[in-house]
């Protein structure tokens, strides 16, 4: 049997992305036989940990993969991240089979390729203290596995597979150093920078809620389907014509996003009356507003205090205001009113422009590639609840949240 392996790490069934790792002496020379770089470079003649390529493997016109080497010694380690269907997978790992590599399966239970993070023993017991801690991490974390089966987005799925390579683990391990070391201070900032990161994770699997609302008439149901590229929601000039939340399944910037359609808002009756009081329901689970107002007449309606009462997003950040219909303005500076989108959903002017400034108030500080998110609801949660602790001085509370927050043993 070779001592170069081929192993799947991504779980059996299918999936946006799978990953595949290569391990072994061999590992690098056998890529650089199937992998062709896009663009004119080759690959080096020798691995160089942590590059990142696209380009294709297997000959012919092959399949478009990512490569990204993990490790260099004691042995090289690259990996394939390639599209998630079993039949490409199979013939991914099929393409360093033929050619001598062994298949060996990786196994979340025992964990043979994925030892766990400790933190023990990272600082010295002198005064000659590193301004990074060393750390003994682990290459892996299986938990990011289940939830990158289930992501929506390519910007997702890549904030998972950083996660998956432990780069949330490598953080909690090193707040912890701090803590340990009683460096409160670094302590404080990294853990504050990684709560902050918090709303993002909650969000790389389950989509942000966009509700779309207004008086009736102003163009909801055009918006939605223009936001979404295609007629999802009824459109009527008859006021009244939307009597239930209509949802959609978009990507602003790479950012999954449900996009709620709502009645219009104001005093009904009968079954639109049924129709209203959804739509209020629905603005309470928000994660952000857009207002809509029609600038082909002369009076804007603004929401009600009614409306406001029933939000739970902050008045300040979470709600846009968009004059619809610009196509048809009865002459509305752009400056009104102050801070308001100006646009067509009919003709599509400003659709664009509505869509960025949408991602950009849901994420306004996006990760950088390797950064580490808390990648759950639950791993927020606890990063969140740890951060609170620490603010407040509980510093041993803080300790057992972090280290909850760990990658099983």
């Amino acid at each position: 049997m070779s001592d170069t392996r081929v192993s799947v790490l991504t779980p059996p069934g299918a999936g946006a992305i799978a990953t595949i790792a290569v391990i072994g002496p061999l590992a690098w020379e056998w890529t650089r036989r199937l992998f062709r770089p896009a663009g004119k470079m080759p690959l080096p003649e020798l691995p160089e940990r942590n590059r990142i390529w696209f380009g294709r493997l297997g000959a012919g016109a092959g399949d478009e993969v990512v490569l990204a080497v993990k490790q260099v010694a004691p042995e090289p380690w690259v990996e394939i991240h390639c599209h998630g269907g079993r039949r490409v997978v199979r013939w991914v790992v099929e393409q360093f089979v033929e050619r001598g590599c062994s298949e060996s399966s990786w196994s979340v239970q025992s964990r043979s390729l994925a030892p766990r993070v400790t933190v023990s023993g990272a600082f010295r017991n002198d005064d000659s203290r590193s301004e990074s801690p060393t750390l003994k991490t682990s290459s892996t974390d299986p938990r990011a596995l289940e939830p990158l089966t289930r992501t929506r987005t390519t910007r997702t799925a890549s904030i998972l597979l950083d996660q998956f390579h432990g780069a949330f683990a490598q953080a909690v391990a090193t707040i912890l150093v701090y803590l340990d070391a009683d460096r409160i201070e670094m302590a404080a900032r990294e853990l504050r920078e990684l709560a902050s990161r918090g709303p993002i994770g909650r969000h790389l699997v389950e989509p942000w809620r966009v509700v779309i609302a207004g008086p009736p008439n102003v163009g909801k149901s055009s918006l939605v389907n223009a936001l979404a590229g295609y007629q999802r929601s009824v459109v009527s000039e008859v006021a009244g014509t939307t009597r239930d939340v209509v949802t959609v399944s978009v990507a602003f910037d790479g950012w999954p996003v449900e996009l709620a359609d709502t009645a219009g808002l104001r005093d009904a009756s009968g079954l639109e009356a049924e129709g209203v009081e959804r739509a209020r329901r629905t603005l309470a689970d928000a994660d952000l507003i857009l207002w809509v107002m029609d600038a082909s007449t002369p009076d804007l309606v603004y929401p009600d205090p009614d409306t406001i009462a029933v939000v739970k997003v902050p008045t300040a950040t979470g709600w846009v205001l968009v004059m619809n219909k610009a196509d048809r303005t009865l002459g509305w500076p752009p400056n009104v009113p102050p801070g308001a989108i100006h646009l067509s959903a009919a003709t599509g002017e400003g659709i664009p422009g509505l869509a960025s400034w949408v991602a950009f108030r849901l994420v306004p500080d996006p990760p950088l590639p390797g950064v580490a998110v808390p990648f759950t609801p639950s791993l927020a949660d606890l990063i969140e609840a740890a951060h609170a602790a620490l603010t407040e001085g509980r510093t041993a509370d803080a300790v057992g949240l972090l280290r909850a927050a760990l990658p099983g043993d």
